[in-house]
């Protein structure tokens, strides 16, 4: 049954165009704030979403939310209690109002991450975090790049995924690293588990690989772009789980195939840049 001319979409109608984009479930409610059974609930009609829709509509239309829908409250007026996570302490919590409209705000020394999506699957990921080794932030971005990382492998299951990075350093210079046509998941999550579990250290050897003379220790990086899409038309040359390839270069496609030892797993006193 077609939908009357000028009627707003529903809840349903905007997680399936999503979903057609290729956001995932998770990746939708986290723009809602909210658990990946509630995208799952709005998919099955266990219910309308409607409180959900001003967001998914921004999401659909912009590729990004601003706007957060208002959690759930009782007749006097309270928050009502949530599910906790498997392992809390307690098994309901009072999550946090999210309701209103959020603009970025700059927050010196802060971890900062957001993300764009756009059609087709394609990504873009933007971490920014403090420059001082060691600090919170600059861990917490370590571990966000590598979830994203994690991901994108994860998702080349179906599609080759290329990856294309940009980095901001503390004095405000922005680098692209790698070839014009980025580098394949895959590998970008097997060279960081070489440098420890450390995509900012991985990063690193990728720039000073292009400029010798790069000093991090002075003007360390700052922030990283990190966009993710489907390889289309880019054939891969060689497959890196053959015994064959191992220590090879592909000079065509840019990439370094398997070889070497793993490093042992990411120490932010030792390895953090």
């Amino acid at each position: 049954m077609s939908q009357p001319l000028g009627a707003k979409p529903t809840a349903f109608e905007l997680v399936t165009e999503l979903k057609g984009k290729g956001l995932s479930n998770a990746e939708i409610a986290n723009e809602l704030q909210r658990d990946p059974k509630m995208v799952w609930k709005i998919l099955h009609g266990k219910t309308s979403g409607a409180a959900y829709i001003p967001t998914l509509t921004e999401l659909a239309r912009d590729g990004h939310a601003s706007t957060r829908p208002a959690r759930r409250r009782a007749k006097d007026g309270h928050i009502v209690p949530v599910r906790a996570k498997a392992g809390a302490e307690t098994k309901t919590i009072i999550p946090e109002d999210t309701q209103g409209r959020y603009v970025p705000v700059p927050k010196r020394g802060k971890f900062e991450a957001a993300t764009t999506y756009f059609g087709e699957g394609a990504r873009q990921h933007e971490v920014r975090f403090p420059k001082t080794k060691g600090a919170k932030g600059r861990i917490a971005a370590v571990e966000d790049l590598m979830s994203k990382i994690r991901g994108a492998a994860k998702a080349q299951r179906s599609h080759d995924k290329r990856v294309q990075f940009s980095l901001t350093f503390a004095d405000g210079r922005v680098m692209e690293v790698g070839s014009k046509s980025g580098y394949f998941a895959s590998d970008v999550l097997y060279n960081t588990r070489k440098h420890g579990d450390n995509a900012l250290s991985w990063l690193v050897s990728q720039a000073k690989e292009r400029y010798l003379n790069l000093d991090v220790d002075s003007v360390p990086i700052t922030g990283v772009t990190m966009k993710l899409y489907d390889a289309t038309g880019l054939a891969r040359e060689a497959d890196p789980h053959k015994k064959t390839n191992v220590g090879k270069r592909d000079t065509v496609q840019n990439r370094i195939l398997r070889t070497g030892k793993k490093r042992p797993a990411f120490n932010p006193k030792r390895d953090l840049l």
